[in-house]
């Protein structure tokens, strides 16, 4: 049995040309799908083979990042613009919320205020009310009136009595404190 090897298929038009970059057709290869494959050749058919031409290679320029970011499909402008759009918004987000906060804040208060502006108005209603009533009530003519009702009448000058009190037995000395001795004093002389 002979030996066997694997050699590159140079009978295929183009097969010779390894091409890195960009295919005809505009898309992207890698290294490697310029390869077609690798036939088997016997040994001795393999001597008997001349590879007249060498494999070339062609180098097709790229663009380097750009042709990255584009291949990514967004610049780095866009980028950036998409994210000082994403801060714009959310700053617009926070003021709209503090401002509806603050809003609220103040509907809160205005609706306590009057609420205690009704409690007020309320209580000087209730207490001119009972200033009202006070004066009719603590009125003479109406408290003799109800007395009269009542049965009740003045005292007259014969159903009163004078009660005569002896004169004070407790002294009391010049700082205003009280005085035992002259107390007793006073007491032995009544």
């Amino acid at each position: 049995m002979g030996a066997t090897s694997y050699t590159h298929n140079a009978t295929r038009p183009g097969a010779g040309r390894t091409s890195y970059g960009r295919t005809p057709r505009g898309r992207s290869s890698s290294p490697a799908a310029g390869y077609r494959g690798a036939r088997y050749v016997p040994t001795s058919l393999a001597e008997q083979l001349a590879f007249d031409d060498e494999p070339s290679i062609s180098v097709v320029p790229g663009a380097g990042r750009r042709a990255r970011a584009q291949a990514e499909g967004i610049s780095a402008a866009a980028l950036s613009l998409a994210k000082v759009c994403a801060v714009v918004c959310i700053v617009i987000a926070l003021i709209a919320m503090a401002r509806v906060a603050i809003t609220s804040a103040a509907a809160s208060c205005a609706l306590e205020t009057r609420a205690i502006e009704n409690n007020i108005e309320a209580a000087r209603a209730q207490g001119n009310d009972l200033e009202v009533s006070q004066s009719v009530l603590a009125n003479p003519s109406r408290i003799k009136a109800q007395a009269t009702a009542l049965g009740m009448a003045a005292p007259t000058s014969d159903m009163t009595d004078q009660i005569v009190l002896p004169p004070d037995i407790v002294a009391t000395d010049g700082a205003g404190s009280l005085s035992l001795s002259e107390s007793v004093a006073r007491l032995a002389s009544q």
